[in-house]
């Protein structure tokens, strides 16, 4: 059975946060199960542009400790402008519409592994939350 597990939220950022620390929400990343785990964003924010035409990340395997980091470089590049290597790999997915680091990791550009280790702190400055996706009993 595929279906989304779990949903991360990203926003308040700028400076500008409401009183739960989050608001104004600027993207969703939906986590997918099946087969494989994937990661594909919803934007509330309609100016943040991907990487790309990124749209789906597939990582490497189910919850793997890197993946909300990768999704956020690949679906909001945006914060991390900043990273030396962020150009290099926009360069070279240019017309990506997925990663696969799972079944095609050599389409993963080498510059990622470099612009992970240039994006932690600021992913670490991120306002994230999570939530878990539980069927509802309504019984």
């Amino acid at each position: 059975m595929a279906g989304y597990s779990k949903i991360y939220v990203i926003g308040g950022q700028g400076g500008v946060m409401g009183a739960d620390g989050v608001n104004p929400i600027e993207l969703l990343i939906l986590v997918g199960d099946a087969s494989r785990q994937w990661l594909e964003p919803h934007y509330f924010d309609k100016s943040i542009q991907p990487i790309g035409k990124l749209r789906v990340i597939i990582p490497a395997g189910p919850d793997q400790p890197d993946s909300l980091l990768d999704a956020c470089i690949a679906f909001c590049p945006r914060h991390f402008s900043a990273c030396p290597s962020l150009q290099e790999v926009e360069s070279a997915l240019r017309a990506a519409e997925r990663l696969d680091f799972h079944a095609r990791p050599g389409d993963i550009p080498a510059a990622w592994a470099r612009l992970r280790d240039e994006a932690r702190p600021l992913f670490a400055a991120l306002s994230l939350w999570q939530a878990d996706l539980v069927p509802i009993d309504r019984r």
